[in-house]
């Protein structure tokens, strides 16, 4: 009887030890390889309905902008083959070209008219449950003609964990879940370096005005009023886009007043806020802190996308300019498209840049 380890024993220990690298290299590449979505899919919708998409779609349809900074974000845009015209002009800000062939629709609200979208026929189309509220209507032909579509919460989202839902709800319908994630974490990121400089500002009331006659304003339940919050502000009116009075307006007092420029110019839209009875009366007037959006400025903002965490950085540059190291003589009273894309560059990689 020999002593010590066999020569036997030394080569089974050496092939086992082979064998359980082998196994663990596979398994930590196949953790780390892009999964393939298996079709037919089923995807419950904003809407609750379930929608079935038999294959990866091959072209894109988009009726409201939130969709299409989705769609872009995900690197799908090279098969959009139908687009609103207000998704088209935000895409044109910041240097997308849309393909010369992609039908362009001009009127999306409350629903997009049926006809193009037949004869562009994607496979599968993005809506706003919010903004095309009539376009549900008009699912069952879309369907029958082999069309699928899906709504995300849009303009109903009261904040940013509704629009991170539409993202990842768009990229499980594409068969692009990876990207998703990768979107909504750097939606995080750009929202918590706006939280971190404004951490130590004294907050401040925000009145902000879509129309001056009735006062139409964004409400504190709403995903503005959300972001106006984590810009530092506050917006003291209760609910989603209420309609107020000037007194109620006098009595709130705000700080500030940020407008959509409604009337289509500066000046038109400054002399209408100021035809408000009492308004003169408020600090926001008497400190000269009114501010009208230009239409980027008011498409990060208000449109419900993954490019709405640079609408609140914008708001944040505005209520608390000096956190941002910057002098509030630096802040225009009209925000262009211009200032927007040197100060607060938005991009469709969701980076932080300057």
């Amino acid at each position: 009887m020999s002593s010590g380890i066999s020569k036997a024993t030394i080569v089974g220990a050496v092939l086992a030890i082979v064998v359980i690298v082998a196994i663990t290299y596979y398994l930590v590449q196949m953790a780390h390889k892009p999964q393939s979505p298996h079709y037919p899919l089923s995807n419950i919708d904003y809407l609750g309905r379930n929608v079935t998409i038999q294959s990866q779609p091959s072209t894109i349809g988009i009726v409201s902008p939130d969709c299409a900074q989705i769609v872009y974000m995900l690197g799908l845009g090279n098969k959009v083959v139908l687009l609103d015209i207000y998704s088209k002009q935000l895409l044109n800000y910041l240097g997308v070209t849309v393909p010369s062939n992609a039908t362009i629709i001009s009127s999306i609200y409350p629903t997009p008219p049926l006809e193009p979208i037949l004869l562009a026929h994607p496979s599968l189309i993005c809506a706003d449950a919010g903004f095309n509220y009539q376009f549900v209507e008009d699912t069952g032909t879309l369907a029958d003609s082999g069309i699928a579509v899906i709504f995300i919460g849009g303009t109903d989202n009261t904040n940013v964990t509704g629009i991170y839902n539409d993202v990842t709800l768009v990229a499980k319908a594409l068969g692009v879940t990876s990207r998703g994630e990768l979107v909504v974490g750097r939606m995080g990121d750009i929202l918590n370096y706006v939280r971190s400089h404004v951490t130590n500002a004294q907050p401040v009331t925000v009145a902000y005005l879509s129309w001056y006659n009735p006062i139409y304003v964004a409400g504190n339940s709403s995903f503005i009023g959300y972001y106006i919050t984590v810009a530092g502000g506050y917006d003291p009116f209760t609910g989603m886009y209420p309609t107020i009075t000037p007194t109620q307006l006098i009595i709130a007092n705000p700080d500030y007043i940020i407008a959509d420029d409604f009337m289509g110019n500066y000046s038109a839209t400054l002399q209408a806020i100021l035809s408000i009875p009492g308004i003169n009366t408020t600090n926001a007037v008497k400190e000269g802190h009114v501010y009208i959006l230009g239409n980027l400025a008011q498409s990060l903002i208000e449109e419900p996308g993954p490019l709405s965490v640079y609408g609140a950085l914008l708001l944040a540059m505005i209520l608390h300019p000096s956190s941002f190291g910057l002098n509030s003589t630096e802040i225009p009273h009209y925000i262009s498209s211009q200032w927007v894309m040197e100060y607060v560059k938005p991009n469709l990689n969701l980076t932080l840049s300057g």
